[in-house]
């Protein structure tokens, strides 16, 4: 069954140095019927296990995203290591694995092609990490009508991201990365159920 996505919110997180801890904190905070898909892009090398060290005791659906795949509500998506990510006519496509471009996957890349697919619709959530990756795509979510929710620099394991937003860009949250999720939660609510 295909979601609602073209009617609802959709949610791209960026995270990098010290992101798995403030990522595991947010979701923790999710409920299993999300009504968004939820797209995770954290700096890491094409061998990284991200979507193994997130499954450990998550209730949540999560899985490593594949190229063109359809988003579904309630589903927790992982960009691959080192691969770049953009939203395109309701899917997400994948580049090869990138091998020396600077930040790999490009928080910045997703968060403006989540801008332009989805609009007011879309929320860039950026955690911690080191540099300011995130901060331009931040930006341009904010332009196109969407909101950015930055976790609070002190709850950071690296607080360069996150200030880096706040200080350029007009975050609608500053919160722990608990509270992020408790104010996805609200904001979003849950998915409706299926048909039987």
């Amino acid at each position: 069954m295909t979601s609602h996505t073209e009617q609802g919110f959709v949610v791209a997180i960026g995270a990098s140095a010290g992101g798995i801890k403030a990522i595991r904190a947010l979701l923790s905070c999710l409920p299993a019927n999300l009504g968004a898909p939820v797209v995770i892009a954290m700096h890491s090398e094409p061998s990284s296990n991200l979507t193994e060290v997130l499954q450990i005791r998550s209730p949540l659906a999560i899985k490593r995203l594949e190229d063109g795949e359809a988003l579904r509500t309630g589903q927790i998506y992982v960009v691959p290591g080192a691969t770049h990510a953009f939203f395109r006519d309701g899917r997400v496509r994948l580049s090869e694995p990138v091998r020396d471009s600077g930040f790999r996957p490009s928080i910045d890349g997703l968060f403006m092609t989540l801008a332009a697919e989805y609009k007011e619709k879309a929320i860039a959530v950026v955690l911690s990490g080191t540099m300011n990756d995130g901060t331009r795509g931040a930006q341009v979510v904010y332009d196109m009508g969407g909101q950015t929710i930055v976790q609070n620099p002190e709850d950071a394991t690296f607080e360069s991201m996150p200030l880096s937003v706040i200080l350029m860009d007009h975050p609608q949250q500053i919160l722990s990365a608990e509270d992020l999720g408790s104010w996805l939660d609200e904001t979003i609510g849950t998915a409706p159920p299926g048909p039987a």
